[in-house]
C-alpha cells in the first residue's frame, strides 16, 4: 500500500505554477489588504487558520494551521471599472502564437494537483459577477443560470482534459470584494480599528498594528524559503492564528508600557515651535515601533537606551539628557532610519528615556 497523501504532504511536494503576481505592486498591494481582510474575518470567528500568501495561488486558507483537511484557493483580479463575464474568466489569452491559461483554468488546476482537498476555487474581484453575484459577498458559479453555467463548463472542458467532471463546476465560486479599488487601504485600516477595540479594547491605535500585520503579509508573499517540513512551510508563507494572537498580545502589552507624551511635554523647556515638531516625531516614532516589531528595532532601542543610562545620572533635565546623547544616538538612528529628522532624533531619545 503507498503512503498516504495528506494536505501537508502535498503542500510541501506539489511544485508551484507561477510567481508573476509578485511584480505586479499594485494588484499584489490589493491583494494584500484583501488577505488582511480575510484574516481578521477568520480571527473573529475563532478558527485555527492559516493562511498564506502567494503559494499555489493569490491566496490559500487551510481550514486547521496544524493538521488541515482542507484549502480554500482564490485567485483575485482587480478592474477601475465594468463588472466580469463567465466568458471573460474562461478566455485564453494569446501570447506568441500559443494559447495561454484562462483564469478559470488557472484555478482548476489548483483542484487536479491537490484533489478532494480542494474545498473550493474563488474568483474575487472589486467588481461584480452579475451572472452570480451583484451584491458584495460570495456566492458558488452553481447558482448561475443553467444556459450560461453550461457555456462555462463547455469552455473550460475544451481548455483542460482533465476538466471531465462538470459536476466539479460547483468547486467555483465568486467573492464580490467589499475593498473598492480606490479606497481599501482606508477600509481596511477601519476593520483593523474595529478588530482591535474588539479583541483588545479602546485606545489601541490601528494604525502601527495595519503596518505591521502589512509588512509581515508581504514578506509570506516573497519567494519560498528552502523548506522541509510543514512546520517551515508556514513559518515561510503562512499567517496563522498563533501568530494573530501573538501579535494582539504584543500590541496590547506595548500599548500599556509606551510613554505618553503629555509627560514629557511637561518636562520639555524648548521654544513652541521645536516642541511642537518634536511631538509630531514622536508620533510618528511610535508609528514606526509598531509595524517594525523585529530583532533590528529591539537592538536598535536597547542601543538607545544604553548610551542614555550612561549619562542619567549627570544629568540634571530631559533636555540636558538629549543635548549630551545627541551626538552619540544620531548615527543609531539614521542607521535605522536614513531619512530621520534632528526633531525625530530627539524624539526617539525623550520616549526611550521614558519607556
Amino acid at each position: 500500500m503507498g503512503k498516504r497523501v495528506t494536505v501537508k504532504s502535498s503542500l510541501l511536494s506539489v511544485q508551484q505554477r507561477e510567481e508573476g503576481g509578485r511584480t505586479a505592486y499594485d494588484r499584489f498591494d490589493y491583494q494584500t489588504a484583501w488577505g488582511i481582510s480575510r484574516l481578521l474575518d477568520l480571527h473573529r470567528k475563532g478558527q485555527n487558520y492559516a493562511v498564506a500568501f502567494e503559494f499555489h495561488d493569490d491566496i490559500v486558507a487551510l481550514d486547521d494551521a496544524d493538521q488541515p483537511t482542507r484549502a480554500a484557493f482564490y485567485q483575485i483580479k482587480t478592474k477601475g471599472k465594468g463588472k466580469w463575464t463567465f466568458a471573460e474568466i474562461t478566455r485564453r489569452p494569446t501570447l506568441g502564437g500559443n494559447k495561454k491559461a484562462s483564469f478559470a483554468g488557472k484555478m482548476y488546476d489548483s483542484f487536479v494537483k491537490f484533489g478532494a482537498v480542494v474545498e473550493k476555487l474563488t474568483f474575487v474581484s472589486n467588481q461584480p459577477l452579475p451572472e452570480v453575484l451583484v451584491v458584495h459577498g460570495e456566492e458558488s458559479f452553481s447558482k448561475a443560470d443553467a444556459k450560461k453555467l453550461k457555456k462555462f463548463v463547455s469552455n473550460l472542458a475544451s481548455e483542460t482534459a482533465a476538466f471531465k467532471n462538470p459536476a466539479h463546476a460547483s468547486l467555483f465560486f465568486f467573492c464580490f470584494s467589499e475593498l473598492n479599488l480606490t479606497s481599501y487601504e482606508e477600509t481596511v485600516l477601519g476593520k483593523i480599528a474595529m478588530f482591535l477595540e474588539q479583541e483588545l479594547g479602546p485606545h489601541i491605535p490601528p494604525r502601527p498594528f495595519a503596518l505591521m500585520l502589512n509588512d509581515y503579509c508581504r514578506r509570506r508573499s516573497k519567494a519560498l524559503a528552502d523548506v522541509s517540513s510543514f512546520d517551515e512551510l508556514k513559518a515561510s508563507k503562512a499567517i496563522t492564528r498563533s501568530n494573530m494572537s501573538n501579535w494582539l498580545a504584543q500590541a496590547k502589552s506595548q500599548h500599556e508600557r509606551r510613554p505618553e507624551w503629555t509627560a514629557v511635554s511637561a518636562e520639555l523647556n524648548l521654544p513652541f515651535p521645536e516642541k511642537t515638531r518634536i511631538e509630531r516625531a514622536w508620533k510618528d516614532y511610535e508609528v514606526e515601533l509598531m509595524a517594525r516589531q523585529n530583532a533590528a528595532t529591539i537592538a536598535f532601542t536597547e542601543r538607545v537606551r544604553k548610551v542614555i543610562d550612561e549619562v542619567l545620572e549627570a544629568a540634571k533635565s530631559l533636555v540636558d539628557v538629549i543635548n549630551k546623547v545627541l551626538p552619540q544616538v544620531t548615527p543609531l538612528v539614521r542607521t535605522w532610519k536614513p531619512s530621520a529628522s534632528d526633531d525625530f532624533v530627539k524624539a526617539v531619545i525623550a520616549y526611550e528615556l521614558k519607556r
